[in-house]
């Protein structure tokens, strides 16, 4: 079986705002990198040889074209290197929570067959393993229960009283509730 999703966007709200957040922290750390270099330099001097002439300038103005330059450079390679690191790591979040609510949802429905296996290489396994404890620990509950029941019924039609019908029809309520419930 194939569990290779290969739409990378699931939850793209999500993995856009991820991918942003991320785009925004390499852009200001940029910017501070920059504006850092800019007043740590500017109180200084450099000498510089220009077409065959000597001349003497800020430090800040003599590197601040080489700076924005590099800068420049070096954001959108971080950036696109963010976005798609970015990318990889939320699809590996957005996948399985986009995963797991459903099977959530069917739980919800009273499905006890949901099944909350991820692929190995996601995220959350901790959190679908425990959904999946739950899940069979609900489902052996609800068994039991309909046991119960069962046997309530046996003794019940081995018993004359009064009120055995309204027992009777408590009891086929209770099981239609039971009956509800699927995977059981």
């Amino acid at each position: 079986m194939n569990n290779q999703r290969r739409n990378y966007f699931i939850d793209k709200k999500f993995q856009t705002q991820f991918i942003i957040k991320f785009c925004l922290i390499v852009i200001a750390a940029a910017i501070a990198i920059g504006i850092s270099l800019f007043f740590l330099s500017s109180n200084s001097t450099t000498v510089a040889i220009e077409n065959t002439k000597v001349t003497v300038k800020t430090t800040a103005d003599f590197i601040l074209p080489f700076i924005l330059q590099t800068i420049i450079v070096v954001t959108i390679f971080s950036a696109i290197s963010v976005i798609l690191l970015t990318l990889f790591v939320s699809h590996q979040i957005a996948g399985p929570l986009f995963r797991l609510k459903r099977e959530i949802d069917k739980l919800g429905e009273a499905n006890f067959g949901a099944n909350f296996q991820i692929r190995a290489t996601d995220q959350l396994k901790d959190l679908s393993h425990s959904l999946t404890l739950m899940s069979n620990s609900l489902r052996d509950k609800m068994t039991e229960i309909k046991h119960e029941v069962s046997q309530a019924e046996k003794v019940i039609d081995g018993v004359y009283f009064e009120n055995k019908k309204q027992v009777e029809e408590k009891i086929k309520r209770i099981e239609a509730v039971l009956d509800s419930f699927k995977g059981i």
